[in-house]
């Protein structure tokens, strides 16, 4: 049972990217969280596998840093990255009533609240086009910083033993 448990924890390990350098596996994060952060809703899983592809970084690291922006965490987001948008552009936010739930697909309830949602949209681009890329780099510096901390820590202990 041992080596059943040991060739799990190992499989688990290369597919993490747990051997990987550390710059590498921050890499695989801070485009995970920039890609979250961007304003492309929907698309944040086939842009981040193909990025990941890309650049050859470790595909369920990149996953794993796109879920920061989730269903309980994208209402603040997209608040804080509309008033920063709207901040940044000087775009008038007007309130937004969304229509009847039963008209949401209704191409002419749309094209009826079209004013309002425009610079709600062009405030929403610029905020998260801009919170984006700051994150990626953020994310970048902090998980390498983690990273190299803990196998610093752990070759210290590991000499210690």
């Amino acid at each position: 049972m041992r080596a059943f448990a040991r060739a799990a924890r190992a499989r688990f390990r290369r597919l993490v990217g747990a051997d990987e350098s550390a710059g590498r596996l921050a890499a695989a994060w801070a485009v995970g969280v920039a890609v979250s952060l961007s304003p492309l809703l929907g698309l944040h899983t086939g842009l981040a596998l193909i990025l990941a592809f890309a650049f050859r970084l470790n595909k369920i690291d990149v996953l794993l840093g796109t879920l920061l922006i989730n269903p309980w965490t994208l209402p603040p987001y997209f608040a804080a990255a509309v008033s920063l948008g709207a901040w940044i552009t000087g775009a008038g936010i007007s309130q937004v009533v969304l229509p009847d739930h039963g008209l949401l697909l209704s191409v002419s309830a749309w094209r009826e609240h079209a004013s309002a949602l425009r610079p709600l949209l062009y405030a929403w681009f610029a905020g998260a086009g801009i919170t984006s890329p700051v994150g990626g780099v953020l994310t970048y510096v902090a998980v390498r910083r983690a990273i190299e901390r803990r196998r610093q820590r752990a070759a210290r202990e590991a000499i210690e033993s």
